[in-house]
């Protein structure tokens, strides 16, 4: 092994190296990340088919909404969570964190196998140099998203679609598509890479294009029914409007003015550089000396980093034609999303990011030759480590914060049944306790036996409940635990 490791041209090296380094900090940032955002409700899915035996659907995982989302990520979850629980119950909890850092290293690879397929060791170095780096796929090759399992089986296929085996790249495609609705807008891709390949022979292009149409959606059929009869619409809460499904917390409106907002545009870019949902006010949440100075100089590294894009375009046609399909549909993807959910999109593009890489890598090379400058490619590896930094200590004082909530959490685990229901907004409250939860509505007051407080929950605002029905819970309930350092406060609502 070693002695084909000294064969191999510099490149081809340097990619093995930076593949190696990338699985190893999406591996270290996992270990420090703590679950939240829909992490936490993704997990909390897991679990409950872990430890239930079936999937959910008006199960209190933490949303006021039946659980609706394609179901393969999950069953990873539940998996591992129930091969780690013979260990003990911490250990398991541990290990589903690292479902995101399998998938998204199996990209890193499996995309550097395309970029070789396609083109010559440097360009492809480049690209994944790219890939491994841009924050916004070391975010969701460690954050407890579906986004990373999904972008490893739009790779697949494509590198099976290359490989011109029709039934593997069908499949993996069923498989994108059963992780999420998503994964369906890989196949306008898929079906012109077989249609280009085969296009000598009819008879077998015919036969093959017929299993991209197909197979991927009969695969993912059993999930549509599912989500039709139980909620009235194949792909709730999506484009509910057309389909009048279930109503609760679904998206029913399109609105095409965001799609010239300049928020979009913001929301994109900052969530391309990890900022949180792409949300600019997530900058500002913790008051850090120099932060607006310190903000103006990241945002003109990002513009740095992104700057040899505008260079890129320089591939040969068919291959111009498949990587430019591969970033439209996802593109399009992104504008409906906005359209009818908001401009929180950057990881619906997710899954082109690899093609992005590819023009990026194309104008890094055209920057070299044409200005021969000598100081852009020390410059960009410099700016790499103020990713790694930003985005260590991005999840580092995350978890800080998630940690000095333990001793509540943990009052919850020790002193409490495991069938109790809890009343308690958003849904990182419902992971960390382990307990079904209820939105705190007055509807679903006698429905619970304790109920999970605090006003001040900077984390997560969805926590915070109306003063109205505050004094309703105080009125009808007795206090069990109060914590003075958080402003945590458990309610007993059934004596």
């Amino acid at each position: 092994m070693k002695i084909k490791f000294k064969n191999l041209d510099k490149y081809t090296k340097l990619a093995i190296v930076v593949i190696l380094i990338g699985i190893l900090l999406r591996f270290s940032l996992a270990a420090i990340y703590h679950v939240s955002g829909d992490a936490c409700w993704h997990f909390s899915a897991g679990r409950f088919i872990a430890e239930n035996g079936k999937i959910p659907l008006h199960d209190g995982l933490g949303r006021d909404e039946p659980f609706w989302a394609p179901p393969l990520f999950h069953f990873f979850v539940a998996f591992v969570f129930n091969f780690f629980n013979a260990f003990s119950n911490e250990v398991a909890n541990s290990s589903i964190k690292f479902v995101s850092p399998v998938f998204g290293s199996l990209t890193l690879i499996f995309s550097y196998l395309i970029f070789r397929k396609l083109f010559d060791e440097k360009i492809s170095f480049y690209a994944i140099l790219f890939l491994t780096f841009i924050p916004i796929h070391i975010d969701y090759s460690v954050f407890g998203y579906v986004e990373a399992t999904l972008t490893f089986f739009v790779v697949l296929s494509f590198y099976f679609a290359l490989e011109n085996r029709a039934f593997l790249s069908a499949i993996s495609a069923g498989l994108a598509i059963l992780t999420k609705y998503n994964g369906i807008f890989v196949l306008p891709l898929l079906i012109y890479i077989f249609y280009y390949k085969n296009r000598k022979n009819k008879k077998i292009m015919l036969k093959k294009l017929a299993q991209i149409a197909f197979l991927p959606l009969l695969s993912a059929l059993p999930w549509f029914i599912r989500n039709y009869t139980a909620l009235g619409n194949p792909i709730w809460p999506f484009l509910n409007f057309i389909f009048s499904g279930f109503e609760k917390a679904a998206f029913s409106g399109f609105d095409i003015s965001r799609l010239y907002d300049i928020n979009l545009l913001i929301f994109t870019w900052l969530g391309i550089f990890g900022v949180p949902d792409g949300n600019p006010k997530n900058i500002f949440f913790i008051n850090l000396p120099f932060l607006n100075a310190l903000f103006l100089l990241w945002l003109l590294a990002t513009i740095i980093f992104m700057f040899p894009l505008f260079f890129g375009f320089a591939f040969k046609k068919p291959v111009r034609r498949i990587f430019s399909l591969w970033i439209l549909s996802y593109f399009i993807l992104m504008l409906l999303y906005v359209a009818n959910v908001g401009f929180a999109v950057s990881r619906m593009f997710l899954p082109a990011i690899p093609a992005l890489g590819v023009i990026w890598a194309m104008g890094l090379q055209i920057i070299a030759k044409k200005f021969k400058s000598k100081i852009f490619k020390p410059l960009i590896i410099l700016i790499i480590f103020g990713f790694i930094f930003a985005g260590a200590a991005k999840l580092m004082l995350a978890s800080n914060l998630w940690d000095s909530y333990k001793d509540d959490f943990e009052f919850v685990k020790e002193n409490t049944g495991k069938n109790d229901v809890f009343l308690a907004g958003g849904q990182c409250i419902t992971y960390n306790i382990n307990r079904e939860t209820l939105y705190p509505g007055i509807n679903n007051l006698g429905k619970a036996d304790y109920a999970f407080v605090n006003q001040n929950f900077g984390l997560d605002r969805k926590t915070v409940i109306s003063s109205e029905f505050l004094e309703k819970i105080k009125a009808k309930g007795k206090i069990v635990y109060r914590n003075e350092n958080t402003k945590t406060e458990i309610y007993k609502l059934k004596q």
